[in-house]
């Protein structure tokens, strides 16, 4: 009977520490209760990893990693707003980090002819209705750095204006600008706001845009439809320019500066030829033609 009595104490203390052995806190659990059924254990691994974010090195960690990889692409694809050469001015002022607050002030230090230079070059002899790819390039003259300011709505907008020599503009439209659609007065406005580059003393920014030999009328009622609002009447390509000799004014969007009345700086102009065939002669002319005649008798 003793015998009986020592194996049932033993069996009974046994009993308890296999029992008690669950009760311990297992490794990771912080304290919490475990379940004997495994898949709730698994459902609370994504909780735990979310609560402690991208810096825990677990499951969320390589999206961390993913974001500082776009991130560094991104920013290798900007364009500079600043420096000296600026090879692709379209670019940086269609770029939202060169965008100035609309409550900011004009900048202090604002373009001159003294402190900017205007310089358009293109195919000096052009075949009638041919492209011609137009180079605008501006260049701080000064010793200190130069902001320009551009006008964007809702991109940067140049535009192209076709003279004779004698000053009668050639390719507009003929008749007065009609009146925009009903329809269209329901599309979205123009956005206008300004963009700023600043160039280092000697810098210089670049933009090339296509232009075409050809004369205009104002586009269909159906296509001004879609027309932007304060952009005015849309147009269309009417035939080639005949052959003559014409001056090309370009309509740049650049603000702010300090300029007369020929616009030497915001709308600097290129004297240029139409022939029979198809020529290609590179040449350069000054923002307007009063500047280009002072740098000839220097």
């Amino acid at each position: 009977m003793k015998w009986i009595a020592s194996t049932i104490v033993t069996g009974l203390v046994l009993a308890s520490c296999h029992s008690n052995k669950p009760a311990e806190s297992p490794e990771g659990s912080n304290g919490t209760e475990s379940s004997d059924d495994p898949s709730k254990g698994a459902e609370k691994a994504p909780s735990e990893s979310k609560a402690l974010g991208d810096s825990s090195g677990g499951p969320s960690a390589p999206r961390g990693d993913k974001a500082v990889v776009r991130d560094d692409s991104e920013k290798k694809d900007e364009v500079p707003c600043s420096g000296d050469a600026i090879s692709d001015l379209m670019a940086s002022l269609s770029q939202a980090s060169c965008e100035v607050a609309a409550n900011s002030p004009a900048p202090d230090h604002v373009p001159t002819k003294d402190t900017l230079d205007v310089r358009v070059s293109a195919d000096s002899r052009i075949a009638p209705g041919a492209t011609s790819q137009v180079t605008i390039v501006y260049r701080n003259k000064g010793k200190t750095a130069l902001p320009l300011d551009f006008t964007v709505d809702p991109d940067p907008h140049f535009a192209f204006e076709v003279y004779t020599a004698k000053g009668a503009r050639v390719d507009k439209p003929a008749g007065e600008e009609p009146s925009l659609p009903a329809e269209a007065a329901d599309n979205e406005a123009a956005d206008s706001h300004t963009a700023r580059v600043t160039l280092a003393s000697n810098g210089t920014a670049k933009v090339v845009l296509p232009w075409q030999a050809v004369k205009y009328k104002w586009a269909s009622k159906e296509k001004a439809k879609g027309a932007l609002v304060g952009r005015g009447y849309p147009r269309e390509a009417a035939g080639p320019l005949p052959k003559g000799k014409y001056v090309l004014r370009v309509i740049t969007p650049l603000a702010h500066a300090d300029e007369g009345a020929e616009h030497e700086l915001s709308q600097p102009q290129f004297p240029f030829e139409v022939v029979g065939g198809s020529g290609s002669e590179p040449a350069a002319a000054t923002g307007g033609s009063r500047a280009a005649s002072t740098k000839k008798k220097h």
